[in-house]
């Protein structure tokens, strides 16, 4: 059996308030959380008068629905029980208590609170927590706003309020007070935690990057598709410069990203390759008699006679490095020969020495020739020949000049 009044009957009926509510509580409150308790209120009483929504009802929005239960929560009329759908319990009215009452001063912050973190709400025991970083460390306002947006962009939303009084805590000890000073920290925060900053410790460089090199780094992760552990890989093949900066590294950068090469794992494999090839590159020097570190471009322009199936061994080029010990321009000599060797189809270690005894001969040929010729009795000049060391310095290419 279902009885009850009709929706037009409910509406003449009557609802009772407690005098304590006009004498205690509605003198601090603002008007639109008078109407949602009085509302409420009615619903309670009348249950089917819950069918159309209160915010509705009332022509409000649903987060001023919210706030204003958030501040009766506060005032220990009503008890949120749950968010999603919100659900409320509205409480017996008592004498206000002096620890439960919300001061008069902090009405405007309450809103600014709730608006702030919905839809989220605190309950008592956690607004009187929020209270405590105002009254016991201090802390403006305003800063406890950018203190509680703070805390919930680094853990979220349903960051803990024991968390939030840490930071409290820490902001004070260390005498941020004042909004200025927290947003400040904040952007000093944000600065830490860019990569940029990750780049310049990599480098041992104390110091904050500058709005360019943010800007700079920025673009290779939107632009590119770097990310920060592709990025940082990079880094170590700066640190033989004498100043690495961040002009370098998007030169590096780019020549990857040109080759498909933006994840962290083929930088890496790159980098091993890169090394190898310098490593390469010394051994060949030292054959040379060169005391002088291989220069990147030099890497690079020997690394090509490597490339490919065609490319020579590297038993090959170091019996070429061996060849070029007494040239005036032992690395122009080097690329000189190996180029030979590379029309040529010279691959093997048995043809390259005989190619380098066929050079030889050729060499011997002509200074013999030369020490025959006699002079030039017309000129009285002594008629000059090719030697060598002056077949060396032809062969040089123009990365030699």
């Amino acid at each position: 059996m279902n009885i009850h009044f009709s929706p037009e009957a409910q509406k003449r009926e009557q609802t009772p308030v407690d005098n304590l509510f006009f004498s205690e509580y509605m003198p601090d409150a603002d008007g639109e959380a008078v109407k949602v308790y009085l509302y409420g209120l009615m619903q309670c009483r009348f249950p089917s008068m819950g069918d159309v929504a209160l915010s509705e009802a009332l022509n409000l929005p649903e987060g001023a629905v919210r706030a204003a239960f958030v501040y009766w929560q506060s005032k220990g009329l009503v008890r949120i029980l749950k968010d999603e759908p919100l659900e409320v319990e509205y409480l017996t009215v008592e004498q206000p208590a002096v620890t439960t009452a919300v001061p008069v001063k902090y009405r405007s912050f309450i809103r600014a609170l709730n608006e702030l973190i919905a839809p989220r709400r605190f309950n008592m025991n956690e607004l009187g927590h929020i209270y405590d970083c105002i009254e016991t460390f201090r802390l403006e306002e305003k800063t406890v706003l950018e203190l509680v947006s703070h805390c919930m962009e680094e853990k979220g939303r349903n960051v803990r309020i024991q968390y939030i009084l840490t930071v409290a805590k820490s902001w004070a000890d260390a005498g941020i007070v004042t909004y200025e000073q927290a947003r400040e920290y904040i952007a000093n925060a944000t600065v830490r935690k860019h990569g940029a900053t990750a780049v310049l410790r990599r480098w041992n460089k104390r110091r904050s990057p500058t709005l360019d090199e943010m800007a700079l780094y920025d673009s290779w992760v939107r632009e590119w598709g770097f990310d920060d552990e592709a990025i940082l890989a990079v880094c170590p093949r700066l640190t033989n410069t004498s100043s690495p900066s961040f002009e370098a590294l998007g030169d590096r950068l780019r020549e990857l990203y040109e080759q498909n090469k933006v994840k962290a794992e083929d930088i890496r494999a790159d980098s091993d390759s890169v090394s190898d090839e310098k490593e390469f590159a010394r051994m060949v020097f030292a054959r040379m008699g060169k005391v002088s570190t291989p220069t990147r471009d030099e890497i690079r322009q020997l690394a090509v006679f490597l490339e490919g199936p065609e490319g020579l061994s590297r038993e090959v080029v170091l019996l070429a490095a061996e060849e070029c010990a007494d040239a005036e321009r032992p690395f122009g000599k080097l690329k000189a020969i190996l180029k030979d060797w590379t029309e040529r189809k010279v691959r093997t270690v048995a043809e390259a020495t005989k190619a380098l005894q066929q050079r030889q001969a050729q060499f011997a040929q002509a200074d013999g020739h030369r020490r025959t010729r006699g002079k030039n009795t017309l000129l009285n000049y002594a008629e000059q020949g090719v030697s060598h060391a002056n077949l060396d310095d032809i062969a040089l290419d123009l990365d030699e000049l």
